[in-house]
């Protein structure tokens, strides 16, 4: 990966981070938040950039405020 690209994901985790709510996420335009679902149910996915995706699991409480979001992978879109 590309120093860009390693900026680019530090730059999203600290969006997450930053995040109080799943709604907030939809407000940042470049991450293309998304709720999968079929063979990736209850994964969400932001775009580090057009061609690597962060996968995460997010626990959000009643109220949608994200109590933890745990990464799990980066993906390389369409491999």
């Amino acid at each position: 990966m590309s120093k860009d690209i390693v900026k680019r994901y530090i730059k999203v985790v600290n969006y997450l981070k930053a995040a109080r709510r799943l709604e907030d996420l939809f407000l940042i335009k470049s991450l293309h938040y998304e709720k999968k679902k079929g063979d990736l149910n209850g994964v969400d996915t932001v775009w580090i950039n057009d061609q690597y995706r962060l996968l995460f699991h997010s626990s959000p409480d009643d109220n949608g405020i994200i109590v933890n979001a745990l990464l799990t992978e980066i993906s390389k879109h369409y491999e």
